[in-house]
C-alpha cells in the first residue's frame, strides 16, 4: 500500500449523497486506492441498520459508470470501501478502486493490519477514573436494536484503548480511541461500557450537547440557547497502514482534519487538541 498525495477533492452533486452538494478533500491516492475526508450524516457502504441513508459505495460508482471526469482519470474500474464507518462519525474513508484492490484491502482491514484513531468528547471522568484505558470486549449485533453489545461467547474480536488528553474547567473531556480492529460501533461500544458517554451518543447512553448559554454564562448574544454541537462528538482522525514491500518499515498515515464544528466546540469547551507529535504511535 503506497500513495502518491494530490491537493485536489471529489464533489457529489445535490440528491446524490443528500439534498445538498458535497466536496470531499482527498487527503491521500494511489493507483489502488484512495482516501476522502468524510462528513458525519453520510455512509460508506450499505448496511442493515443504515437504511434511507446515503453511501459512498453507490455514489462514486454511479458517477463513475457516468463517466464523471475527475473520477474517470484516477483510472478506477470501481469503488469499493475498504471498511464500514458509521454515518455519523466524520473522517478518513478509505475506497479501493479495482476489484482485485477491494479484496486485498478488505482482507488486511480484517486482518488487523491497519490502526485507527479516533477523537472523541465526554463529560469530565470521575475523579477515580484512570486516564488509560483498555477495552478488551468481543463485540455482537443485538438481536433486535441497531447497536452492539459485549458477548465472550458470539462475538467478534474487538480491542479498543482510550486515553484522556485533556479536561476543561467547564465538566467536559477529550478523548482518544485507538485499535487495530474497526467492528461496527465498536468505539461507541466499548466506550459505553467503560462509562465514557460521547456527546451526542443517545443510543449508548450519551448526553446531549450543552446548550451554548451554559459554556458562556455571560454572553448575551444571539443563538446562545443552540447547542454547542449536533450530532455525535467523534471523529476518525487517522487510519495507519504499513506499507507492503520486502523488509519496509515505512508506514502511511492518512489523517482527515477535525470538522470546524468539532473544532470550535473543543474551543468552548476549553479542550486543547496535543500535538500530534506527542501522541503515541
Amino acid at each position: 500500500m503506497s500513495q502518491t498525495r494530490k491537493q485536489n477533492s471529489i464533489g457529489f452533486p445535490p440528491g446524490l449523497l443528500g439534498e445538498a452538494p458535497l466536496r470531499m478533500p482527498v487527503i491521500g491516492e494511489s493507483d489502488d486506492w484512495i482516501a476522502v475526508e468524510k462528513p458525519a450524516g453520510v455512509g460508506m457502504r450499505e448496511y442493515p441498520w443504515d437504511v434511507g441513508i446515503p453511501e459512498m459505495d453507490t455514489g462514486l460508482n454511479k458517477q463513475l459508470q457516468a463517466g464523471k471526469p475527475e473520477l474517470v482519470k484516477r483510472g478506477a474500474s470501481l469503488f469499493g470501501s475498504a471498511y464500514y464507518l458509521d454515518p455519523a462519525i466524520s473522517g478518513v474513508a478509505l475506497f479501493a478502486k479495482n476489484r482485485d484492490a477491494v479484496a486485498a484491502l478488505r482482507n488486511r482491514v480484517g486482518s488487523a493490519e491497519l490502526r485507527y484513531r479516533f477523537f472523541f468528547v465526554t463529560p469530565a471522568k470521575a475523579v477515580n477514573t484512570a486516564n488509560e484505558i483498555v477495552a478488551d470486549a468481543p463485540l455482537l449485533p443485538h438481536n433486535t436494536k441497531p447497536k452492539m453489545i459485549p458477548s465472550t461467547a458470539k462475538g467478534k474480536k474487538a480491542a479498543t484503548t482510550f486515553r484522556l488528553l485533556s479536561e476543561s474547567k467547564l465538566g467536559w473531556a477529550l478523548w482518544e480511541a485507538t485499535s487495530s480492529f474497526l467492528r461496527p460501533h465498536q468505539v461507541r461500544a466499548h466506550a459505553a461500557i467503560h462509562e465514557l458517554s460521547i456527546l451526542g451518543d443517545a443510543l449508548y447512553g450519551g448526553p446531549e450537547a450543552p446548550l451554548l448559554s451554559e459554556l458562556l454564562p455571560n454572553k448575551r448574544t444571539s443563538g446562545t440557547r443552540n447547542p454547542v454541537f449536533s450530532g455525535i462528538a467523534l471523529h476518525l482522525r487517522e487510519v495507519t497502514s504499513p506499507v507492503t514491500g520486502e523488509e519496509s518499515t515505512d508506514e502511511i498515515r492518512l489523517r482527515a482534519e477535525l470538522p470546524r464544528h468539532f473544532r470550535v466546540m473543543l474551543q468552548r469547551m476549553q479542550l486543547e487538541l496535543p500535538e500530534e507529535s506527542s501522541l503515541p504511535g
